[in-house]
């Protein structure tokens, strides 16, 4: 119990002096959320373009941390403030970058069943529209809960449900879509 205390008594002074411009602080803040941030990004735009957007969204994050106000979690906040520049990196109708839009590898470049599965999953995600993407990974990648995700996107529970639904169900067909050529 004190070592979650303490976490977040550290996380506040990180937030704090972040606030103030501390670049030790900034680092820190970077160098401890800057992997998950980077991972979501990967995985809604594509590795190519990943490493530039993280670096977008933590200047974001930099210049907006006076609008946090601590009413939720920061983690909930800075997954909001990715996903909207994630979203906005969409709507500029840039390309999706690497393996989430090409076809999957055949099965004789790819002899591991379970390989070629992440691949087919992959090729599925990158099909599917931003919005139920984002939605998709924050539930099963970041294991957020409806509650969480909502408050990460902006919408009410019930649409954040209705989105992974609709997500579920269209990377099913997907992939039964694939299945079914093989």
């Amino acid at each position: 119990m004190v070592e979650i205390k303490s976490m977040a008594t550290d996380l506040d002074e990180i937030l704090a002096g972040s606030r103030d411009g501390d670049r030790v602080a900034q680092h820190r803040l970077y160098e401890r959320f800057h992997r998950p941030v980077y991972g979501l990004a990967a995985r809604l735009v594509g590795h190519r373009e990943a490493a530039d957007l993280t670096q977008e969204i933590f200047l974001r994050v930099f210049t907006g941390l006076s609008s946090f106000r601590g009413t939720a979690d920061f983690s909930t906040w800075l997954y909001r403030v990715a996903v909207n520049e994630c979203l906005r990196f969409h709507r500029a109708a840039r390309p999706v970058a690497d393996g989430l839009c090409s076809e999957p590898a055949s099965r004789q470049a790819a002899p591991d069943r379970q390989l070629e599965e992440t691949e087919a999953i992959e090729w599925a995600l990158g099909r599917l529209e931003a919005p139920l993407r984002a939605v998709f990974l924050l539930r099963h990648s970041e294991e957020m809960n409806y509650k969480q995700i909502s408050a990460v996107l902006g919408v009410p529970i019930s649409t954040a449900a209705t989105r992974l639904a609709r997500a579920r169900a269209e990377l099913q067909r997907l992939l039964k879509g694939i299945a079914q050529s093989s």
